[in-house]
C-alpha cells in the first residue's frame, strides 16, 4: 500500500511539472507564423497582455486611423473581440477620414513597462473570419513600438488574409522574432526601448465588419541573449550655415513635395517677381483623392547628416490674409533624419492667429532647439528641414510665396 501511494504521489508530481500542451493546430502562414501541433507552452513571460479588460486598448487616430471599431472580450476563449464599424455608405460620410475606405486603418496598442526586445520572440492567436480571408483586403501589420524613450520607433511585421487562409477560420498561433521577422528596416537599435503593442488594421477598401478575436498575447524577452547597444559615432557638421533663397529655378527645383496617402503635392514655381517659390494648393475638394485630408509636405534637403541639438532655422514666407480670415490652415515647421536616423520627425506647430498682424506681409518664423524642450527626440541625424502646410478643410486655394529658409548650426 505505501509503495502504490508514493507511485501516485510521485506521478502527480510530474504531472504538476508538465508545461500545459495545446491540443489545436494552426496553419502555417508568412515568416514569423508557424503551424505547431501538439507544442509544449511556456508557463510564464516576461510579459502577458491582459485581453478581458478593453479599456487597456488605446485606440491610435494619428496617420490615417479612425474610431470605427468597437472593442469587447470574450471571456469564454480569453480574447479581445475588435469589431469594425464601418460599412458601404461610408463612401458617401460627410467627414474625410471615414470616406477614405482605402487607405484609413484600425489602430489599437496596449502598453508594457519599457523593454529591450532585440532577442524578443512574441506569440499570439488570432481568429480571423472566413469573410475576410475571402474577400482578401483588409491587411494586419502587428508591431512592436517605442514610446516617448525611444523616439516611437515602429517595428512592423504584414500578414495578408491569404497568410490566415489555412486556419478556416479558427484560431492560428503567430510567432514573430524581433530580430529577424520586422519588415521594415529592422535594426536593434529601433527595438531598444519598446512600450506598446500595436495591432493595425489596414482596411483597404474592405466592407466585411465580422468580429476579430485576439487572445494569447505574449512577449518574452531573452535577456540573456541581449547584447548591449554601442553609441552613436558623432556627426561632424560639414557647414554651420545654408541659406536656400528661392529666387531662381536651380534652387527651386531642390525642394521636394512628398505624397502618399496622407500628403499630397502642390503647385511650385518662381513667382512673376522672382521673389520666391509660389506654393499653389490642389487641396479643394474636387482636386482630392476621397477621403484625403489635403496635407502638404515639403522638405529642403540638406545633402548629408547633421547634428541639430542646438540649431536655428527661419522660413520667410508672406501668407494671404484670405487664409487668415478663414481660420483653417495650420503650418508646421519641421526637421527630419534619413534612412539612418530612421526618418524620426520633430515638428512645431505655428497657428495663423499668432502672426495675424503679418497677413498678406512677408514674415518669418523660426524653429530651434527650444520647440523640442519637451519632446527629446534624437536630432544628431538631421538630413531634411521642412514645412507643413495643412488646410483642415480649407476651401482656398490662393498661393503662398516661400521666400527663403536658412539655418544655423553651432
Amino acid at each position: 500500500m505505501k509503495t502504490w501511494a508514493c507511485t501516485l504521489i510521485a506521478c502527480l508530481l510530474v504531472a504538476l511539472a508538465t508545461p500545459a500542451v495545446r491540443a489545436a493546430d494552426t496553419a502555417k502562414g508568412s515568416a514569423g507564423s508557424i503551424a505547431v501541433r501538439g507544442e509544449v507552452r511556456k508557463v510564464s513571460h516576461d510579459f502577458q497582455l491582459n485581453m478581458l479588460d478593453p479599456a487597456l486598448w488605446t485606440v491610435d487616430t494619428v496617420h490615417l486611423g479612425t474610431r470605427q471599431l468597437q472593442i469587447d472580450a470574450d471571456r469564454d476563449s480569453e480574447a479581445t473581440v475588435i469589431r469594425p464599424t464601418w460599412s458601404v455608405s461610408d463612401l458617401a460620410s460627410p467627414e474625410a477620414d471615414i470616406r477614405n475606405v482605402e487607405h484609413s486603418r484600425l489602430h489599437i496598442y496596449q502598453t508594457i513597462k519599457a523593454s529591450d526586445c532585440t532577442q524578443a520572440d512574441v506569440e499570439f492567436e488570432i481568429l480571423i473570419p472566413m469573410e475576410y480571408i475571402r474577400e482578401g483586403k483588409l491587411r494586419l501589420v502587428f508591431s512592436l513600438q517605442a514610446g516617448a524613450k525611444g523616439d516611437y520607433l515602429f517595428n512592423g511585421k504584414t500578414f495578408r488574409m491569404s497568410d490566415f487562409s489555412g486556419a478556416n477560420g479558427q484560431y492560428q498561433r503567430v510567432r514573430v522574432k524581433a530580430g529577424e521577422d520586422f519588415t521594415d528596416a529592422p535594426s536593434p537599435k529601433k527595438l531598444r526601448a519598446i512600450e506598446r503593442v500595436n495591432f493595425i488594421f489596414h482596411r483597404n477598401g474592405s466592407m466585411v465588419a465580422a468580429p476579430i478575436r485576439i487572445r494569447r498575447v505574449t512577449i518574452d524577452l531573452n535577456s540573456d541573449r541581449i547584447v548591449p547597444p554601442q553609441p552613436d559615432a558623432k556627426v561632424i557638421n560639414p557647414r554651420s550655415q545654408y541659406a536656400f533663397r528661392y529666387d531662381t529655378e536651380p534652387v527651386i527645383a531642390g525642394v521636394v513635395a512628398r505624397t502618399s496617402d496622407e500628403t499630397m503635392d502642390i503647385g511650385r514655381r518662381l513667382d512673376d517677381a522672382s521673389s520666391g517659390l509660389l506654393l499653389t494648393p490642389m487641396w479643394l475638394k474636387n482636386q482630392m483623392p476621397a477621403g484625403h485630408s489635403g496635407k502638404v509636405s515639403l522638405v529642403q534637403p540638406l545633402g548629408s547628416m547633421h547634428d541639430f541639438e542646438r540649431f536655428q532655422i527661419k522660413y520667410t514666407l508672406n501668407i494671404p490674409r484670405a487664409y487668415f480670415n478663414e481660420g483653417k490652415l495650420d503650418l508646421y515647421l519641421f526637421i527630419q533624419a534619413g534612412a539612418e536616423g530612421f526618418h524620426r520627425w520633430s515638428g512645431s506647430q505655428r497657428r495663423l492667429s499668432s502672426f495675424v498682424a503679418n497677413a498678406d506681409r512677408d514674415v518669418v518664423l523660426t524653429l530651434t532647439e527650444r520647440d523640442f524642450a519637451q519632446q527629446g527626440k534624437q536630432r544628431n541625424q538631421i538630413e531634411f528641414v521642412g514645412l507643413q502646410l495643412i488646410p483642415n478643410g480649407s476651401a482656398l486655394n490662393q498661393p503662398l510665396l516661400l521666400k527663403s529658409i536658412e539655418v544655423q548650426l553651432p
